[in-house]
Order: structure tokens, then C-alpha cells, then sequence
């Protein structure tokens, strides 16, 4: 993976308005805007821009099943999809040919019909397909359990490989200063004001502080006393070589998530599970994640292994320690979902999975992100917990983030994703 950006050699006694911990797609597209506003930024990511969550997810921009509280921001975030490419002026391999979600049985397909109404109160195109007509879109889909799907013809997919670079480089262009193997090992504040961070570079100043630090953003809210109760969740993806059939550009839900590259090869990854690796934060906040746990038991897969040790061990404690945080993929949960894909789509042929990946999700309990500025250190804002589905969010969240830095109005009622929702302060 290519993922040369510009990196400024030395962030020692530097100086800014704005700077933001963390080079996911969050981070780097808050930094775009901000420096084709003109504010001087810096970025800083413990290891490679785009290296974590970013470039591991399935690329899916959906607004397809989303909360009510999230579903205009989507609707603005594919409109901003739509001009992207052309605006970061690269490939970015987008398709807008819908989000399809499979229907087996009949709970499944009353969830569904439940939801279409918030989608055409908001202007989708949502529908529920049959059968035949879920056969028509994928022609060479065969899977006679199938009883139809929920459909949004408007969303869309890309590339997580490409689009994250793709902000950083346009942001260094703009006239941010990006630093990669660069972590920031605390914020500091004082008289309830941020005014600094510290990196591996020394003590950097800055007016404004973003933690767009994914999986470890808790890790670095909580020395300032503030609550952000994530846990880890772990995905696998696999990738099939050169296939012998086309299949819609989308990304498809069902007994597997897949979606097929322009390269004609094919991302699969385990649809129906969530793997949690037990650790410390699994004490601490676990009791938040009953009531998502309750919902989805079905599903959650818990593992006491390796990883509790390492995080007892203080594995985790230090930033430095893991550039890129690199989960082993569930080889056989994959492999496993890989016969399940050849079984739905017989005209693939024989095929191997020529790879495979884990990467970690930052889970909140609501399942909602956290976006805004903390109530009790000034000029801090925070952008994550998107709990596995912030990739196609992340051209809005960028342009949120990049005007409430500046203290421009969001545009959009953001009250349920405040950061005070987990602290002991009431709301206003």
C-alpha cells in the first residue's frame, strides 16, 4: 500500500492553531478543511496515516439503517462523496450502485420495513426487494434461503485503502504539516483551557486540540478526567484473487459482507459476528455494554487469551509500543464465510483467499460517536467512537468538525452525540 504523504521532518517548538492527534480518516479530513480555511494545522499519527481502522473497514458509505440522529449527516456525507474525487483530484475507486442487506427470515424483514418510513422521511429511496428482484441486481448471486433485502439505490462504496491518504496529501497541499511515527503521549491544559500536547518531538502548542484517535482515544481523554467508554471490537476481512464474475459495485450484508474492487477481486469479511478480546477496559466499562451485549448476544463472541495478558502487562499503555495496531484476522471464521460466499455465487469457481486482515473498532455503548467539544477542558473536541460504521461519515465529519473548531454553527443537530452524554454533568 502506497502511503507516502508529506511529512514535516521536525515538530519540535512548533506552534498552532489547530492540532489533531490521530491520521484516520477523521482526523485527515478535519485537517483538509481546516487548512483550505487558511487555520495553520498540524496532524500527528503515532504510525501511518490511514494505518488503522481507515484502511481495514469493508468501504461502505451507507445511509441505509442508520440511527435518526446520524441519517442527515450521512445524507450530507454522500453528497460530498459525489464531488470528491474530483475535488481531491485522485481515484478513489467510488461507485454509487446502492447498499443491499439480505433478507432470511421474517424478524429480519420486519426491522426493515420498520425502518423505511425514517428513510423516505428524509428523502431515500429505500425499499424492500423480493427474492426475484434481489436476483436481478446480483445475477449471479444463487441462494434459495434468500427471501429478498432492504436496498438504497443512493448509497455507495469506496476504496479505504486510497481515501484517508487522500485527505492528508490534500491537506499537506492546502499547508498542513503532517507527522507520521509521531504519537502524542498526553494533552495538557491549564486553568481549563487546552494549551498544549506532547509528542515524541517535544511540547507542541496549540489553540485548538482534535482527538480523532479511534481505538485510542480513551486512553488520552482520560488522564483529563473525561469519560469515553469504548471497547475494542475486532473485524476480519479476506480477499479473494482476480474472480471470474462481475458483481454490482455495492456493498452486499447478509450471511457475508462483500464487495467487489475495480481489480475484480473481492473483500469478504464475517458478517454476523462481533469479537470482543476481553482487557482492562472490559472491567471498567463493560457494564455500559450490557444492554448492546443483551441485544446482540447472538452474535458476541468473547475471547480470554493473549491480548488480556499483553493489556495487564501495560502492553497498551504506551503508544509507542504499537505503531499500527495489528489484530491476527479469525483465519477460520474466514475461511468458514469464504465456502458460504462460494456457495452464493457458484460461478466464482474454486478460489483462495490470497489475504487477510483484523483491525480494531471503537465500540461506544450507545453505538453513537462522540463529536464536539468536552464541557470541561475549553477548546478540546472529539471525533470518535463511530463503533463501526465511520468511514462513509467521513467527508461530513470533517466538515463539522473543521467549522465547530472555528466556531461555526455544525449545521446539524448534534445533541446526542455530545461528549458530556457519559459524564456525571446533566445536559443542558
Amino acid at each position: 500500500m502506497d502511503q507516502a504523504v508529506m511529512i514535516t521532518a521536525s515538530a519540535a517548538a512548533q506552534a498552532y492553531d489547530v492540532a489533531i492527534v490521530g491520521g484516520g480518516i477523521m482526523g485527515a479530513a478535519t485537517a483538509y478543511n481546516l487548512a483550505r480555511a487558511g487555520i495553520k494545522v498540524g496532524l500527528f499519527e503515532k504510525g501511518r496515516i490511514g494505518g488503522e481502522q481507515s484502511s481495514r473497514n469493508w468501504g461502505a458509505v451507507r445511509q441505509q439503517e442508520r440511527d435518526a440522529a446520524e441519517l442527515p449527516l450521512m445524507i450530507e456525507s454522500v453528497r460530498l462523496w459525489m464531488g470528491l474525487e474530483a475535488e481531491l483530484g485522485v481515484s478513489l475507486d467510488w461507485h454509487q450502485q446502492g447498499h443491499l442487506s439480505l433478507v432470511y427470515d421474517e424478524i429480519t424483514s420486519e426491522v426493515f420495513e420498520k425502518w423505511i418510513p425514517l428513510g423516505r422521511e428524509h428523502g431515500l429511496d429505500t425499499r424492500m426487494l423480493t427474492s426475484k428482484e434481489v436476483h436481478h441486481l446480483l445475477p449471479h448471486y444463487r441462494d434459495r434461503d434468500c427471501r429478498g433485502g432492504l436496498f438504497t439505490s443512493s448509497d455507495g462504496c469506496a476504496e479505504p485503502e486510497k481515501v484517508t491518504i487522500a485527505f492528508a496529501r490534500a491537506a499537506s497541499e492546502k499547508g498542513a504539516e503532517v507527522f507520521e511515527l509521531t504519537s502524542v503521549s498526553s494533552i495538557e491544559a491549564q486553568n481549563g483551557q487546552v494549551c498544549a500536547l506532547w509528542t515524541e518531538q517535544g511540547c507542541v502548542k496549540a489553540d485548538s486540540i482534535l482527538v480523532a484517535a479511534g481505538a485510542w482515544t480513551n486512553r488520552l481523554l482520560r488522564p483529563l478526567g473525561i469519560r469515553h467508554p469504548s471497547l475494542w471490537v475486532r473485524g476480519s476481512v479476506g480477499r479473494t484473487g482476480v474472480l471470474p464474475i462481475e458483481i454490482r459495485k455495492l456493498v452486499a450484508w447478509g450471511k457475508t459482507a462483500y464487495r467487489q474492487r475495480s481489480d475484480g477481486r473481492v473483500n469478504i469479511a464475517v458478517a454476523r459476528a462481533a469479537f470482543h478480546d476481553l482487557t482492562g477496559e472490559s472491567l471498567l466499562n463493560g457494564m455500559k455494554f450490557l444492554p448492546a451485549a443483551t441485544r446482540n448476544w447472538r452474535n458476541l463472541r468473547l475471547s480470554l487469551g493473549s491480548h488480556a495478558v499483553r493489556d495487564l502487562m501495560g502492553d497498551f499503555a504506551d503508544f509507542t509500543t504499537h505503531r499500527t495496531l495489528d489484530p491476527r484476522p479469525d483465519w477460520r471464521r474466514l475461511e468458514n464465510t469464504a465456502r458460504l460466499f462460494a456457495q452464493e455465487y457458484p460461478e466464482a469457481g474454486p478460489f483462495n483467499l490470497e489475504r487477510g486482515w483484523a483491525g480494531f473498532m471503537d465500540f461506544m455503548p450507545d453505538e453513537l460517536p462522540v463529536l464536539g467539544e468536552t464541557s470541561s477542558c475549553r477548546g478540546l473536541f472529539v471525533a470518535a467512537g463511530f463503533s463501526g460504521a465511520g468511514f462513509g461519515m467521513g467527508p461530513v465529519i470533517g466538515r463539522i468538525m473543521a467549522d465547530l473548531i472555528q466556531g461555526n454553527p455544525a449545521g446539524h443537530n448534534l445533541s446526542r452525540f455530545s461528549p458530556k452524554r457519559f459524564s456525571k454533568e446533566r445536559q443542558p
